[in-house]
């Protein structure tokens, strides 16, 4: 709302009927918002140390405001907030009346305890000490250094929001360094201790529950086959784990064959000998997918009359080991265990 002493002059009253100037009103009675005083511009700049020791002399030196017991020796509500200079209650922003600001306000007078503030304080000509660095000087401007004047002797300090004669404990508190403290402290530590070492536990559990093979899976990875119908010298097949396996009944000039290559073994891509390859020298089994690019190997063919690979032209011999071709390893070996003389199990 417009103040009654800016309607009296006839700029405002143009400005009335014109609202799109009424920031633009030059007036002569009514002072721009940053000249009026309508809080007290009194403070008193000094480090936090410093004012809470003036608190503390307040209260010793008898300055500070007697503690009240009766609630009607209070200060009446409605005797005005002494920062307050318009009055109380007035339906009006006085911070913002309609008066156009000056282009270069008054600065601030440090040295009578205004604040400085503003947009258009330069900080410079406001906070420059020449006699210590400016970042020095601007430190000191910061909020915590200020507090109004009156400040010490006006603060309210409650030492509790208990009535008086209630009792709310805190007589009754040790201080966090007493002993008879420490036997609380042990107790939390270790239940805090016992419940995160149960969690830990909790989880481990489920992660090993959750990613351990199930059942069927591991019945599924194991395999007996019966090798009793096996004639010597066939190549037999099994399914196991979704993969070819041979199983080869070995003839005597098979097993010699091989054997004989072992005094060779060194110059194989993938030495190993016919006894590592054959514990039971009667029996070769084998995984029967090429270790190239996993092609299915034919039986009985290739140079060494044991597996050749018809995809890249990979030779193994009677024991199933790299002789020639592109392949980088022997064909692997399953884990197997004969049950019996007739029965053995993959897997």
């Amino acid at each position: 709302m417009l103040s009654r002493v800016a309607l009296r002059t006839p700029a405002a009253v143009r400005c009335f009927a014109h609202p799109i100037n009424v920031n633009m009103i030059d007036s002569d009675y009514n002072a721009p918002a940053s000249e009026k005083k309508t809080y007290p511009n009194d403070f008193i700049l000094s480090t936090p140390e410093a004012h809470q020791k003036r608190l503390e002399v307040a209260q010793t030196d008898g300055s500070k405001h007697p503690a009240v017991h009766d609630t009607g020796d209070l200060m009446v509500s409605t005797a005005g907030d002494p920062h307050q200079l318009v009055g109380i209650a007035e339906w009006r922003h006085v911070h913002y009346d309609l008066v156009r600001e000056p282009t270069f306000p008054r600065k601030p007078d440090i040295s009578k305890g205004e604040l400085a503030s503003g947009a258009t304080v330069v900080r410079t000509d406001v906070w420059h000490d020449p006699k210590e660095p400016a970042i020095t000087s601007i430190a000191k401007f910061s909020p915590e250094n200020y507090r109004p004047v009156g400040w010490a002797e006006n603060v309210p300090v409650p030492t509790s929001g208990c009535v008086e004669g209630n009792l709310d404990f805190r007589q009754n508190r040790l201080p966090l360094d007493h002993a008879d403290r420490r036997p609380w402290i042990y107790f939390l530590a270790a239940s805090t201790g016992f419940i995160m070492t149960s969690l830990v536990r909790t989880v481990a559990f489920k992660l090993v529950h959750v990613l351990w093979p199930a059942k069927d899976v591991f019945a599924a990875g194991v395999v007996e086959v019966d090798i009793r119908p096996i004639s010597v010298g066939q190549n037999f097949v099994v399914k196991w784990r979704s993969k070819p396996v041979f199983i080869r009944r070995r003839s005597p000039e098979q097993i010699a064959a091989s054997q004989k290559d072992d005094v060779i073994v060194a110059s194989m891509r993938d030495p190993q000998t016919d006894a590592d390859r054959c514990p039971n020298p009667e029996w070769l089994i084998c995984v029967g997918v090429c270790t190239h690019l996993g092609c299915i190997p034919q039986p009985d063919a290739g140079n060494w009359g044991g597996y050749f690979c018809p995809c890249h032209g990979s030779h193994y011999d009677h024991a199933a080991r790299l002789r020639q071709g592109p392949a980088p390893k022997n064909l692997e070996i399953p884990p197997n265990k004969f049950v019996d003389e007739g029965t053995v199990k993959l897997g």
